[in-house]
């Protein structure tokens, strides 16, 4: 009995710290997202979902891709357990930040050469007219400065996160927004599609600006070193491989996505780019801010062996993720046409856009849980310095999702492609899951599997509540989507009430 008091008490220890640490990331999310909804609108108000969206979507591929490899992905996955060794020697760690600017400068510039040689023959392997195809080229190359920018910034990001800073590195994805919308709105009547990609580069300079100030005063000082004997240096090559691997199964799956959808009807492209910056609200409101937090500290719960506390956040995370993407999932699927009328159809986005881009926010949103699952678990093995797994896994998961692009294109289309993603996302986060049972003897507890079963029971509540709701309301999308929403709060508030009264006590 002792026991299990005390294994309860410590998840909820695990709970309150995730939740304390993650909510500025939230805080600054809810800040930074409907910004972000207005620059889609703006977008799509002066541009719809045309085929010129599309080639700018597709030639924003690479640089999104490497943001999303270096910035949240594979540089966190090696630096933050190699560089968390030296977080208490300020000079060295400021060694450590100079050589890792460097050497993100060095390979990502080597890089942006040859993406920009190359990039007439890249865009031709698109489906795209061959005059869509140069211009998707010209976008390309006003973007590639963004691919160095991103490197230098996702080196900022893990330097300050091991500091256990998150606000500044989020906060820059306002500015972005901010720049972005600008450039649309001023240069749109003068250079047309391009004052998008304008926006981009000069949005993600602005955001490596931005973090000068907060590494100053966490004592993290450039210095033009490349220290390339240093221990440090050989440990985080010998990560380097599997991590940037394993984390790279989600952009390269988006990859895949865009590509294939390519060769759909025009717009199809533009409609899944429209619907998957819906999908990931609420993963970025709540299963970021869990694992960026369960990251660093699992990482220095291995260095000091403690298994009990390891397991004690993975279930905390599991279940915060469950409570909170089961409903996001929920609304999105039931009441997506809603959100997507309110949120772009104005302008030169009309209601057949809306239809479409609905049937692929539906199909994004069934793995929604499974996306965020799958992501934490690739975190968690990296913690514990084991990159090899999720890479093994998400090789086989890229390739399941380009198999089932190829096959649910055809019958569904854009819909189908967007279930290739969450059937992916299952596969990943279940085999890692079973993986990690073997690993670490990880088994979740009997009240996170209370908790689990809870979260799913008050989602089949909440969806006959909606479908209630929406049979009441048709015909006024705006007082049906707040009722939804309510709803979501309201039922989960009554089947959570003490886990999240006990949180806030800890708090």
């Amino acid at each position: 009995m002792e026991q299990k008091a005390s294994e309860t008490g410590s998840r909820k220890s695990a709970a309150a710290d995730i939740v304390k640490k993650g909510s500025i990331i939230t805080i600054i999310t809810l800040i930074s997202r409907p910004i972000g909804f207005v620059r889609e609108a703006v977008q799509a108000y002066l541009f719809g979902a045309t085929e010129l969206v599309g080639a700018f979507v597709v030639a924003s591929i690479f640089p999104e891709l490497i943001q999303t490899l270096f910035v949240t992905g594979a540089t966190s996955a090696f630096l933050i357990p190699v560089c968390s060794r030296y977080v208490d020697d300020a000079e060295e760690f400021s060694r450590l930040y100079g050589t890792f600017i460097n050497l993100a400068i060095i390979i990502l510039g080597f890089i942006s050469l040859i993406l920009f040689f190359c990039s007439p023959y890249i865009m031709s392997i698109t489906g795209f007219k061959p005059e869509t195809q140069k211009i998707a080229s010209m976008l390309f190359i006003i973007m590639i400065p963004v691919i160095a920018l991103h490197a230098i910034l996702s080196v900022q990001k893990a330097f300050l996160n091991v500091k256990y800073h998150f606000a500044a590195p989020e906060m820059s994805g306002i500015l972005w927004n901010i720049i972005f919308i600008l450039s649309a709105l001023a240069l749109k009547n003068r250079i047309g599609i391009y004052s998008l990609a304008v926006g981009m580069s000069v949005g993600s300079l602005a955001q490596v600006l931005m973090q000068i100030p907060w590494l100053k005063r966490h004592g993290i000082h450039y210095r033009f070193s490349l220290s390339l004997k240093h221990p440090s240096v050989k440990e985080a090559r010998q990560l380097f491989i599997g991590a940037l691997i394993a984390t790279s199964v989600v952009p390269i799956n988006s990859v895949v996505d865009k590509l294939i959808g390519s060769y759909l009807p025009p717009g199809q492209v533009a409609s899944l780019a429209y619907a998957f910056r819906i999908f990931i609200l609420p993963f970025s409101l709540f299963a970021v801010p869990v694992y960026t937090v369960l990251f660093p500290t699992i990482s220095r719960l291995y260095h000091q062996k403690d298994w009990d506390g390891i397991r004690s956040h993975i279930d905390s995370s599991m279940v915060l993720i469950f409570v909170t993407l089961v409903p996001s999932t929920i609304l999105f699927c039931l009441t997506g046409d809603e959100i997507l009328k309110i949120l772009y159809e104005r302008g030169a986005f009309v209601a057949r856009d809306t239809v479409s881009a609905q049937r692929a926010l539906f199909g994004f949103s069934i793995g929604l849980l499974f996306y965020g699952l799958s992501i934490s678990f690739v975190r968690i093995f990296n913690a514990i310095h084991d990159v090899k797994t999720p890479a093994i896994v998400g090789i086989g998961c890229i390739a399941l999702n380009a198999i089932l692009d190829y096959i649910l294109m055809k019958p569904f289309q854009n819909m189908g492609i967007a279930l290739s993603t969450s059937i992916a996302s299952f596969y990943n986060f279940l085999v890692l899951y079973l993986v990690l049972k073997k690993r670490i003897g990880y088994r979740m507890g009997r009240k996170t599997m209370r908790d689990i079963i809870k979260s799913l029971l008050a989602g089949v509540i909440l969806a006959l509540l909606i479908y209630l709701n929406r049979y009441f309301f048709q015909g006024n999308p705006y007082l049906s989507l707040v009722i939804s929403a309510f709803l979501a709060v309201a039922v989960y508030g009554v089947f959570f009430r003490h886990y999240y009264s006990l949180l806030l006590r800890k708090r």
